[in-house]
């Protein structure tokens, strides 16, 4: 046969062919080595790379190379396999779930498509914006210092909605911010938005008010009734003179009883000095404290005072003369429990 080929196409001819079959043959188990076997070791379990949005390609393809080889896996492979199918620059960043008994093929199609794991991100409501900037950052590829500059001005802090939110790993500080703000556009339905008109509020502002109704009291059942106090002295033009307000003015939390000389404090969340709302939120409230401001219970109270025994609840009442045997009672508590600041 081989006499045959040589006496029809000539020697030179007949080698050239045959190492082009040889290299053919050579390809294809080439290719299969690296495609279809599994990226990682038998019984090896699942593993999580992170790619870094900040990262060029040569550094990517080196955390895939040396994770995968730090699970015993094919590292090397994979990123060749990226580098022969032209996926080397179209990796995403992100987080990368890769499943035990995975070839390479199918995870370097993973890593070009961005077929990635979102992350649950948790904004706690909350008065210390530190706090509330570290938790977005701490789960994104974000700065938490960028964070807390962005959502610091109160024409954004009032948006963030507490709630736990998916987000990409890769979600730089502005993209968090921005998606927090798209959530709070969704949040305010025109529902919610006509029953914060016919309160006479804007949303911000109900928001403010919810700050305040949430910092006054942690039972969530008086909170409708706290909000309807509140509002009932804002119709009428009578100042809030909320205790929490002061204590975010003063910046202290470990005031527990709000005396003269608190009150005298010159500043726009002064409650006690200004009528109105003040300029902003004193804590990122939770929606069911906003949902109690467009939901206000019905009554005439405008006055309230904490109720003694540190039950954390309060007695309302319509008329000041009332009000202050309430406040004489607790102030007794007060001073029998040596509490004096």
């Amino acid at each position: 046969m081989l006499k045959k080929y040589i006496k029809k196409y000539g020697l030179p001819l007949v080698i050239i062919g045959g190492l082009g079959k040889l290299t053919s043959i050579i390809c294809v188990f080439g290719i299969y080595g690296h495609w279809f076997v599994t990226l990682l070791p038998e019984k090896s379990g699942n593993i999580t790379i992170y790619l870094d949005p900040e990262n060029t390609v040569e550094e990517q393809l080196t955390t895939l190379e040396e994770e995968v080889k730090k699970h015993g896996g094919h590292g090397e492979r994979l990123s060749r396999v990226l580098y022969w199918r032209g996926w080397s620059e179209r990796l995403v960043p992100g987080k990368y779930h890769i499943v035990d008994g995975e070839s390479i093929g199918d995870v370097a199609h993973q890593l070009a498509t961005g077929d990635r794991e979102s992350v649950r991100i948790i904004v706690p409501s909350g008065r210390d914006l530190d706090v509330i900037a570290g938790k977005i950052a701490t789960r994104i590829a974000a700065d938490s210092v960028e964070v807390l500059n962005l959502i610091r001005p109160d024409s954004i802090r009032w948006q963030i909605i507490p709630n736990t939110y998916d987000m990409w790993w890769e979600t730089d500080a502005e993209g968090a911010i921005n998606r927090l703000i798209n959530e709070s556009q969704i949040w305010w339905t025109a529902e919610r938005l006509e029953k914060a008109k016919s309160q006479g509020v804007s949303a911000e502002e109900a928001v403010i008010l919810a700050s305040i109704v949430q910092a006054e009291t942690s039972v969530l059942s008086e909170a409708p009734i706290v909000a309807g106090l509140y509002l009932n002295r804002l119709k009428i033009g009578q100042a809030l003179q909320a205790d929490p307000t002061l204590i975010y003015a003063w910046d202290d939390i470990s005031i527990t009883r709000v005396l003269d000389i608190h009150k005298a404090i010159d500043s726009p969340y002064n409650t006690y000095k200004n009528t109105g709302l003040p300029p902003g939120t004193i804590r990122t409230p939770e929606p069911t404290f906003i949902d109690a401001v467009l939901n206000p219970a019905e009554h005439d109270y405008l006055y309230m005072c904490a109720e003694p025994g540190g039950t954390g609840k309060h007695v309302f009442e319509k008329r000041y003369r009332d009000h202050l045997k309430n406040a004489r009672k607790y102030q007794k508590w007060l001073n029998e429990n040596r509490i004096y600041r």
